[in-house]
């Protein structure tokens, strides 16, 4: 009998199907990978919130100034805060898409690229550097959000309240 099992086990089928019960999902991997997608969007929406709320007092704080001696300084602050809170809500949409990207290749939803761990919780080398963040950058959750406050800024420098 034990010469039968060892036949068995020894069979191309097997093999082939241990190898496809082995390359099923961790589910506490993947569980893993999206907590932290979750608290990188978490993340960038207080940076969206803390941004505008920073912004808004410090407009309040430049409109409730006397007209005859207006300063523009709390509308650079404005500018300097709102940039400051948009690079850092790129970062962590850059960051987001990198784990969604890592997700994906955990899952077996997209290929695995050379060099790739199991269990890996960095973002993929394809995935990082300049480039994804530029393409963050100006994607239409920070540019469009970002831009458009920026040049509600700019007009209201370029027009004071008469």
């Amino acid at each position: 009998m034990n010469s039968a099992v060892e036949i068995a086990l020894s069979c191309p089928e097997t093999d082939v199907e241990e190898q496809a019960a082995g390359s099923k999902p961790d589910e506490a991997y993947l569980s893993r990978i999206q907590d932290t997608i979750v608290r990188m969007s978490h993340n960038s929406f207080q940076c969206k919130t803390w941004g505008i709320t920073l912004v808004s007092a410090l407009l309040v704080v430049y409109l409730e100034q006397p007209n005859d001696m207006p300063h523009p300084e709390c509308v650079y602050i404005a500018f300097a805060v709102l940039l400051l809170f948009g690079a850092l809500d790129t970062y962590y949409l850059y960051l987001e898409r990198g784990y969604r990207h890592l997700y994906n290749v955990a899952a077996g939803l997209e290929s695995a690229p050379s060099g790739f761990r199991p269990r890996q919780m960095a973002i993929l080398k394809e995935k990082r550097g300049l480039r994804p963040y530029c393409k963050a950058l100006w994607s239409v959750t920070t540019g469009l959000f970002y831009g458009v406050v920026l040049v509600l800024l700019y007009l209201l420098v370029g027009f004071p309240t008469m």
